[in-house]
């Protein structure tokens, strides 16, 4: 009874974490752009009539900022999530040579199936805009794969995996990752979001340190940063064939790193702490209420 009363003590803080992110997020973002319609009419972040792209850039960077740090002090404040928990440190021997493939193969995997899965259900894919070059290309870059690869991964695996680890590896690896997912608010990259999550969060378990999974996720991030703009500014013929190239060899590639290593012993379970059942995360009603608000909010959204 006393480890089911922790996990769901773990797990409530950890869903009242998710939401005051999407709290933040949201009124920084309405906040922001009431303040840029009062600057020049009808401007908005959606619609910046009138704002150059570095400075859409610069706001976009502090409500990232801002949706992060807020919650992550509130939780060193009011929680028992104490800094050493976040496993801002130096990790313990790992593979890149082998993680970065297998997790590159996996997130390949869900986006092949994401597109399936959007084609069947007859959702579009909406293409964001990049500059084409210039300051507010490095802005963008900044603001769609250095500031991710860091920040979200010193949250959801680093403070809300932090709550949870006492409660076993397999709940704080699932736990925070689906609220990860969730908060994507798209179905279909919440499909690589969940996938890419259970394996950072399994890395960060096994490595001891948060620092490699931001390695994998700014890599990752990179490889998506580099397609978008292939799409928009390179021949289509050269765009498609690299895009499937990457689409195709790192799950076969992956998959052939994981059969060899499965052969020498390799195990996922190898190094992680027992614990709690995995779906004990849901005897929390806080967090099952957050994971059906964000699920239908999500449906909301798409529709």
């Amino acid at each position: 009874m006393a480890r089911t009363r922790g996990v769901r003590g773990a797990a409530s803080w950890c869903a009242i974490a998710a939401l005051l992110y999407l709290l933040v997020r949201s009124v920084l973002y309405a906040g922001i752009s009431a303040a840029l319609g009062l600057v020049q009419t009808g401007a908005s972040l959606s619609k910046p009539i009138g704002i150059s792209d570095v400075t859409v850039g610069l706001l976009q960077l502090l409500i990232g900022l801002g949706a992060i740090l807020i919650p992550l002090w509130a939780m060193l404040r009011f929680t028992r999530l104490q800094p050493a928990d976040l496993r801002i440190v130096l990790p313990a021997p790992w593979s890149p040579a082998f993680c970065l493939p297998v997790f590159l193969g996996l997130a390949n995997t869900a986006n092949l199936a994401g597109a399936l899965l959007a084609h069947l259900l007859g959702i579009e894919n909406t293409t964001s805009i990049l500059p084409s070059d210039g300051a507010e290309l490095f802005l963008q870059f900044v603001v769609l794969c250095v500031l991710p690869a860091i920040t979200e991964e010193l949250f959801f695996r680093g403070a809300l995996q932090g709550l949870l680890r006492p409660c076993g590896s397999a709940a704080a690896i699932f736990g925070p990752a689906l609220l990860f997912a969730l908060l994507h608010l798209d179905p279909i990259q919440g499909l690589t979001a969940l996938v890419c999550a259970v394996f950072l969060g399994w890395l960060a378990e096994r490595s001891g340190s948060i620092l490699p999974g931001m390695l994998l996720h700014f890599v990752n991030n990179c490889i998506a940063f580099f397609n978008l703009y292939l799409r928009l500014y390179a021949p289509n013929d050269l765009s498609f064939a690299i895009e499937l190239f990457v689409l195709l060899f790192f799950p076969l590639f992956g998959l052939w790193l994981l059969y060899h290593a499965r052969q020498q012993g390799f195990r996922f379970s190898a190094g992680l702490r027992p614990g709690v059942d995995v779906l004990d995360v849901f005897t929390s009603p806080a967090y099952t209420v957050t994971v059906v608000f964000l699920l239908l909010y999500t449906v909301f959204l798409s529709h």
